[in-house]
């Protein structure tokens, strides 16, 4: 217990942390609008060049599937490997720029695609792109940030899939206005601006190295000695030897799933069960999405760092709440025949239940794991969770397409939107519940952070 307290107590966060988390999330925000935008471009009621990318490039829902899934997570995770290894080792700010820079070009030349195969092979590098990013952010905040303020930072900038996502929800808007076209152009030359900021801005914390002449100091002014850093093997071993990192790859892509789902249908379902409040649809959800997700994501660290100071499972026990809690919402969401009590009452406080899960188990894996291979295990979370979040957005869309050739209404998309989401979450929560019963003391608190060097708020792994 001694070791469990001595981790919860409060140490002063410099300023320039909270600025650095506020650029990542400014990346991840744009990142998630990138992503997204063609959600949205793709479910607009307008059926002519200008305004729908489905009609200037023929897109059937199948292919829509594979262009939301598998046409963006086939690179994105074989790519998120090589990423989270190379932040382990290697810049972090130049790897994530290279990110940044990569899929905005990806996102320019969508703008001007005009076929399927243009647009998925542009998604493809899209995805290549955005897997940069995540690994090493996720790797700089573990040094920003100690152990005891994890969580609630991991959620602060898990907030950037939420108010990307509710970016997205507007470009249904921006597009009547702008065109498609020049909605991904926009959103592309965003990108650029926050990629000069990012580079000129963050700075690289310094990390020990085996050739490292002056070894860094802790604290005390004492010197930390450098340990021999893991290759990608040792690294590899380190992640899937430890079974409550398995677990929670495993929970997480279950989860996944149905945000998935979520994220790629819901669109369509509001679209073919209200096709008179697409205006309404893209405001709303814009606040909805960012709104409800933020609240819920940061809440979600904050309480979990909070609540882990008398319960050690408390990382685990909020995705369970959030998987459990949301369902009745989420019926509401696609069973309501008024679209206010839909958005509101359903979406809204679904979101606001289901999204705090995020930054906990985030914060669980850079718990369990040594500072060298954080951002390879990100990667690999990325890699398993995205795959299988694909797979359910592909079967989605296939059947979809096969249930509307078959002369059923586009309206049942509301029943497969539920029925997969439910699914998802009841399997995912009770897995999340199995990784706390199997949480001990030793396994949630064995990476401790304590500052690089005194009053520069950076920090690194040493032996308790």
């Amino acid at each position: 217990p001694e070791v469990l307290l001595a981790s919860m107590i409060a140490r002063e966060v410099p300023t320039f942390s909270w600025f650095v988390l506020l650029v990542l999330g400014l990346i991840y925000t744009q990142q998630q609008w990138s992503r997204y935008s063609l959600n949205y471009l793709y479910n607009v009621s307008q059926d002519d060049d200008f305004v729908s990318i489905k009609h200037a490039d023929s897109i059937s829902y199948t292919e829509y599937g594979i262009l939301t899934g598998y046409g963006f997570s086939g690179t994105f995770c074989l790519a998120g490997l090589v990423a989270g290894r190379a932040a382990d080792i290697s810049s972090r700010k130049l790897i994530i720029f290279t990110g940044i820079f990569a899929w905005n070009v990806a996102l320019l030349m969508i703008g001007y695609s005009h076929s399927y195969l243009e647009v998925l092979l542009w998604r493809l590098v899209l995805g290549f792109g955005q897997a940069f990013s995540s690994p090493a952010s996720y790797s700089l905040i573990a040094d920003y940030f100690p152990e005891s303020q994890r969580s609630q930072a991991n959620g602060l900038f898990a907030c950037g899939v939420y108010i990307g996502g509710g970016m997205a929800s507007m470009c249904i808007s921006m597009s009547a206005d702008l065109g498609w076209r020049n909605t991904c152009f926009l959103i592309a030359a965003i990108g650029f601006c926050i990629s000069v900021i990012e580079v000129v801005s963050i700075r690289e914390p310094q990390r020990p190295s085996r050739k490292s002449k002056l070894p860094a100091l802790n604290a005390e002014g004492g010197h930390i000695p450098a340990a021999a850093k893991k290759n990608f093997v040792q690294a590899i071993w380190a992640i899937f030897s430890n079974e409550l990192v398995v677990l929670v790859f495993a929970a997480s892509s279950l989860r996944y799933m149905g945000g998935y789902v979520i994220a790629g249908y819901l669109p369509a379902l509001f679209a073919s069960v209200f096709p008179n409040f697409d205006d309404q649809y893209s405001y709303i959800n814009a606040y909805v999405v960012a709104g409800g997700g933020f609240i819920s994501s940061w809440l979600g660290g904050m309480l979990a760092d909070k609540w882990r100071a008398v319960e050690p499972r408390a990382r685990m026990y909020l995705p369970v709440c959030g998987c459990f809690g949301s369902l009745p919402f989420m019926a509401i969401c696609c069973l309501a025949s008024n679209f206010y009590v839909s958005i509101f009452l359903g979406l809204f406080v679904e979101y606001l239940i289901a999204e705090c899960w995020f930054g906990p188990v985030v914060a669980t894996m850079q718990s369990a794991l040594e500072a060298d291979c954080r951002a390879l295990a990100i990667a690999c979370f990325t890699l398993i969770a995205t795959f299988f979040g694909s797979l359910a957005s592909y079967i989605l869309g296939y059947i979809y397409d096969a249930m509307l050739a078959r002369g059923y209404p586009d309206t049942i998309i509301r029943w497969l939107v539920l029925w997969s989401v439910v699914t998802s979450y009841v399997f995912a929560g009770a897995l999340f519940l199995y990784c706390a019963t199997l949480t001990r003391l030793d396994t949630m608190v064995t990476q401790e952070k304590k500052p690089l060097l005194r009053g520069k708020g950076l920090f690194i792994d040493s032996s308790e």
